[in-house]
Protein backbone atom coordinates (compact mmCIF):
# COMPACT_ATOMS: atom_id res chain seq x y z
CA UNK A 1 0.00 0.00 0.00
CA UNK A 2 1.71 3.05 -0.78
CA UNK A 3 -1.21 5.71 -0.20
CA UNK A 4 -2.33 6.50 3.44
CA UNK A 5 -5.18 4.11 5.01
CA UNK A 6 -7.94 5.96 5.50
CA UNK A 7 -9.31 6.65 9.52
CA UNK A 8 -12.26 4.50 8.88
CA UNK A 9 -10.06 1.16 7.81
CA UNK A 10 -7.92 1.99 10.58
CA UNK A 11 -10.84 2.31 13.11
CA UNK A 12 -11.53 -1.44 12.12
CA UNK A 13 -8.29 -2.61 12.06
CA UNK A 14 -8.30 -1.60 15.78
CA UNK A 15 -11.32 -3.16 16.66
CA UNK A 16 -10.52 -6.60 15.07
CA UNK A 17 -13.09 -6.24 11.89
CA UNK A 18 -10.97 -6.24 8.61
CA UNK A 19 -11.16 -9.97 7.39
CA UNK A 20 -7.80 -11.76 7.51
CA UNK A 21 -5.93 -10.76 4.15
CA UNK A 22 -7.15 -7.00 4.41
CA UNK A 23 -6.15 -7.00 8.19
CA UNK A 24 -2.56 -8.72 7.45
CA UNK A 25 -2.01 -5.99 4.29
CA UNK A 26 -3.15 -2.99 6.65
CA UNK A 27 -0.57 -3.98 9.72
CA UNK A 28 2.17 -4.14 7.48
CA UNK A 29 1.82 -0.67 5.86
CA UNK A 30 0.44 0.77 9.42
CA UNK A 31 4.70 -0.99 10.60
CA UNK A 32 6.25 0.93 8.19
CA UNK A 33 3.73 4.15 7.93
CA UNK A 34 4.85 6.86 10.48
CA UNK A 35 1.41 8.70 9.65
CA UNK A 36 -0.36 5.65 10.22
CA UNK A 37 0.63 5.20 13.15
CA UNK A 38 0.02 8.49 14.16
CA UNK A 39 -3.56 8.18 13.42
CA UNK A 40 -3.94 4.65 15.13
CA UNK A 41 -2.51 5.86 18.00
CA UNK A 42 -4.86 9.13 18.20
CA UNK A 43 -7.37 6.45 18.05
CA UNK A 44 -6.46 4.66 21.01
CA UNK A 45 -6.24 8.19 22.89
CA UNK A 46 -9.69 8.83 21.69
CA UNK A 47 -11.10 5.75 22.86
CA UNK A 48 -9.61 5.87 26.41
CA UNK A 49 -10.61 9.60 26.92
CA UNK A 50 -14.59 8.34 25.74
CA UNK A 51 -13.68 5.39 28.60
CA UNK A 52 -12.70 8.20 30.73
CA UNK A 53 -15.68 10.12 30.66
CA UNK A 54 -17.95 7.39 32.14
CA UNK A 55 -15.71 4.86 33.73
CA UNK A 56 -16.29 1.55 34.02
CA UNK A 57 -17.10 2.02 37.79
CA UNK A 58 -19.91 4.41 37.38
CA UNK A 59 -21.50 1.73 35.27
CA UNK A 60 -21.31 -1.05 37.32
CA UNK A 61 -22.37 1.63 40.84
CA UNK A 62 -26.03 0.72 40.10
CA UNK A 63 -28.15 -1.51 37.91
CA UNK A 64 -31.57 -0.79 36.90
CA UNK A 65 -32.84 -4.53 35.00
CA UNK A 66 -35.69 -4.69 33.01
CA UNK A 67 -37.59 -8.08 32.94
CA UNK A 68 -39.15 -8.30 29.63
CA UNK A 69 -41.42 -11.84 29.14
CA UNK A 70 -42.56 -12.72 25.21
CA UNK A 71 -46.55 -11.57 25.36
CA UNK A 72 -48.94 -11.23 23.14
CA UNK A 73 -49.65 -7.44 21.99
CA UNK A 74 -51.01 -5.87 24.49
CA UNK A 75 -54.43 -3.59 24.05
CA UNK A 76 -53.12 -1.21 26.43
CA UNK A 77 -50.18 0.47 28.04
CA UNK A 78 -48.55 -2.29 30.21
CA UNK A 79 -45.58 -0.63 32.93
CA UNK A 80 -43.15 -2.63 34.22
CA UNK A 81 -41.75 -2.18 37.47
CA UNK A 82 -37.82 -2.29 37.73
CA UNK A 83 -35.29 -3.97 40.23
CA UNK A 84 -32.35 -1.73 41.11
CA UNK A 85 -29.17 -3.80 42.26
CA UNK A 86 -26.49 -2.19 44.14
CA UNK A 87 -24.09 -5.25 43.75
CA UNK A 88 -20.23 -5.20 42.20
CA UNK A 89 -19.83 -6.78 38.79
CA UNK A 90 -17.23 -8.25 37.35
CA UNK A 91 -16.04 -6.71 33.75
CA UNK A 92 -15.79 -9.87 31.35
CA UNK A 93 -13.19 -10.03 28.11
CA UNK A 94 -15.18 -10.13 25.35
CA UNK A 95 -14.99 -8.57 21.80
CA UNK A 96 -17.53 -6.41 20.69
CA UNK A 97 -17.38 -3.49 18.25
CA UNK A 98 -15.72 -0.54 19.77
CA UNK A 99 -16.77 3.27 20.07
CA UNK A 100 -16.51 4.82 16.56
CA UNK A 101 -18.06 8.38 16.82
CA UNK A 102 -16.05 11.19 18.47
CA UNK A 103 -19.07 11.97 20.43
CA UNK A 104 -22.54 10.42 19.11
CA UNK A 105 -24.91 12.71 20.82
CA UNK A 106 -27.57 13.93 19.34
CA UNK A 107 -28.14 18.34 19.22
CA UNK A 108 -31.52 18.84 19.70
CA UNK A 109 -33.28 21.94 18.20
CA UNK A 110 -34.11 23.32 21.82
CA UNK A 111 -31.18 25.85 22.94
CA UNK A 112 -28.73 23.12 23.39
CA UNK A 113 -30.42 20.45 24.40
CA UNK A 114 -28.92 17.27 23.60
CA UNK A 115 -28.86 13.64 24.65
CA UNK A 116 -26.58 10.94 24.75
CA UNK A 117 -26.60 7.07 24.99
CA UNK A 118 -23.67 4.46 25.70
CA UNK A 119 -23.45 1.27 26.68
CA UNK A 120 -20.48 -0.43 28.90
CA UNK A 121 -19.76 -3.81 30.43
CA UNK A 122 -18.57 -6.01 27.56
CA UNK A 123 -15.52 -4.44 25.97
CA UNK A 124 -14.77 -1.04 25.58
CA UNK A 125 -17.80 1.53 25.67
CA UNK A 126 -19.24 2.93 23.05
CA UNK A 127 -22.25 5.44 22.27
CA UNK A 128 -25.12 4.74 19.81
CA UNK A 129 -26.02 7.34 17.77
CA UNK A 130 -29.84 8.97 17.60
CA UNK A 131 -31.81 6.74 15.22
CA UNK A 132 -29.12 3.95 15.23
CA UNK A 133 -29.85 0.23 16.11
CA UNK A 134 -27.01 -1.06 17.94
CA UNK A 135 -26.95 -4.86 19.46
CA UNK A 136 -26.16 -5.13 23.69
CA UNK A 137 -25.32 -7.87 24.66
CA UNK A 138 -26.76 -10.00 27.89
CA UNK A 139 -24.40 -8.28 30.45
CA UNK A 140 -23.97 -4.65 28.95
CA UNK A 141 -25.36 -2.33 30.50
CA UNK A 142 -26.77 1.50 29.38
CA UNK A 143 -26.12 5.01 30.88
CA UNK A 144 -27.87 8.12 29.57
CA UNK A 145 -27.20 11.57 29.80
CA UNK A 146 -28.49 14.86 28.70
CA UNK A 147 -27.76 18.48 28.27
CA UNK A 148 -31.09 20.07 29.41
CA UNK A 149 -30.96 23.32 27.74
CA UNK A 150 -34.13 25.14 28.28
CA UNK A 151 -35.85 22.31 29.16
CA UNK A 152 -37.06 21.79 33.40
CA UNK A 153 -37.89 18.07 33.31
CA UNK A 154 -36.47 15.10 32.09
CA UNK A 155 -38.22 11.36 31.68
CA UNK A 156 -37.10 8.29 29.81
CA UNK A 157 -38.89 4.78 28.93
CA UNK A 158 -38.55 1.92 26.81
CA UNK A 159 -41.02 -0.01 24.66
CA UNK A 160 -40.57 -3.61 23.18
CA UNK A 161 -41.64 -4.84 20.03
CA UNK A 162 -44.42 -6.98 22.28
CA UNK A 163 -45.97 -3.64 23.77
CA UNK A 164 -44.37 -3.50 26.99
CA UNK A 165 -43.53 -0.26 27.89
CA UNK A 166 -41.06 0.04 30.99
CA UNK A 167 -40.76 3.33 33.08
CA UNK A 168 -36.53 3.89 33.34
CA UNK A 169 -36.23 7.10 34.89
CA UNK A 170 -39.36 8.99 36.35
CA UNK A 171 -40.32 10.16 40.51
CA UNK A 172 -42.41 7.92 42.45
CA UNK A 173 -45.36 9.13 41.34
CA UNK A 174 -44.82 8.62 37.79
CA UNK A 175 -44.15 12.28 36.47
CA UNK A 176 -40.85 13.83 34.89
CA UNK A 177 -37.58 14.25 36.95
CA UNK A 178 -36.52 17.67 37.57
CA UNK A 179 -33.31 18.47 35.72
CA UNK A 180 -30.03 18.63 37.42
CA UNK A 181 -29.10 22.47 37.90
CA UNK A 182 -26.35 23.57 35.52
CA UNK A 183 -25.34 23.98 31.53
CA UNK A 184 -23.21 21.10 31.42
CA UNK A 185 -24.16 16.92 30.39
CA UNK A 186 -25.59 15.14 33.51
CA UNK A 187 -26.44 11.62 33.64
CA UNK A 188 -29.16 10.20 34.99
CA UNK A 189 -28.47 7.56 37.97
CA UNK A 190 -27.26 3.58 37.93
CA UNK A 191 -27.28 1.80 34.15
CA UNK A 192 -29.80 0.21 32.81
CA UNK A 193 -29.88 -3.89 31.39
CA UNK A 194 -32.05 -4.81 29.46
CA UNK A 195 -33.46 -8.68 29.63
CA UNK A 196 -35.41 -10.71 27.67
CA UNK A 197 -34.77 -10.85 23.04
CA UNK A 198 -35.67 -8.91 20.46
CA UNK A 199 -35.84 -4.97 19.72
CA UNK A 200 -36.35 -2.17 22.84
CA UNK A 201 -36.95 1.12 21.48
CA UNK A 202 -35.65 3.71 24.57
CA UNK A 203 -37.28 7.01 24.58
CA UNK A 204 -36.18 10.26 26.52
CA UNK A 205 -38.25 13.57 26.63
CA UNK A 206 -37.10 17.10 27.27
CA UNK A 207 -39.67 18.70 28.87
CA UNK A 208 -40.83 22.91 30.38
CA UNK A 209 -43.45 21.47 32.20
CA UNK A 210 -43.67 17.24 33.78
CA UNK A 211 -45.03 14.77 31.93
CA UNK A 212 -47.00 12.01 33.28
CA UNK A 213 -45.61 8.69 32.81
CA UNK A 214 -49.32 7.18 31.73
CA UNK A 215 -50.09 9.82 29.21
CA UNK A 216 -46.49 9.28 27.51
CA UNK A 217 -47.46 5.64 27.94
CA UNK A 218 -50.40 5.54 26.01
CA UNK A 219 -49.15 7.76 22.89
CA UNK A 220 -46.38 5.60 22.53
CA UNK A 221 -48.53 2.69 22.31
CA UNK A 222 -50.48 4.02 20.09
CA UNK A 223 -47.48 4.81 17.81
CA UNK A 224 -46.09 1.37 18.49
CA UNK A 225 -49.15 -0.04 17.16
CA UNK A 226 -49.26 2.49 13.90
CA UNK A 227 -46.08 1.17 13.18
CA UNK A 228 -47.37 -2.31 12.95
CA UNK A 229 -45.88 -3.38 16.29
CA UNK A 230 -42.32 -2.67 14.99
CA UNK A 231 -40.66 -0.17 17.52
CA UNK A 232 -38.18 0.25 14.89
CA UNK A 233 -40.71 1.61 12.68
CA UNK A 234 -42.26 4.34 15.01
CA UNK A 235 -42.43 7.97 15.08
CA UNK A 236 -42.34 10.89 16.97
CA UNK A 237 -44.58 10.84 20.16
CA UNK A 238 -45.46 14.69 19.18
CA UNK A 239 -45.59 15.26 23.10
CA UNK A 240 -44.33 19.01 23.31
CA UNK A 241 -40.50 19.41 24.35
CA UNK A 242 -37.96 17.68 22.45
CA UNK A 243 -37.78 13.40 21.86
CA UNK A 244 -35.01 11.59 21.43
CA UNK A 245 -34.67 7.78 20.56
CA UNK A 246 -32.54 4.70 20.21
CA UNK A 247 -33.76 0.87 19.38
CA UNK A 248 -31.62 -1.25 21.07
CA UNK A 249 -31.58 -4.93 19.69
CA UNK A 250 -31.28 -7.89 22.33
CA UNK A 251 -30.09 -10.97 20.66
Amino acid sequence: MSAHLTEWTLRRLRAGELPGGEARQARSHVATCAECQRVLHGLEEEQARFEAQVPFERFAAGVTLKETETKKPAARPRVNGLLVAAAALVLLTVTVRPFLEPESTNRLKGGGASATLRIGGEGPQRAVLPGDTETVLPNERVRIGYTAGPHAFILALSLDDTGEVSPLYTTEDQRSLRVEPGDGRHWLPDSVRFTGTGNERVMVLLSSEPLELEVVAARALRAWEEAGHQVSEMGPLELGGEEIDWVLHKP
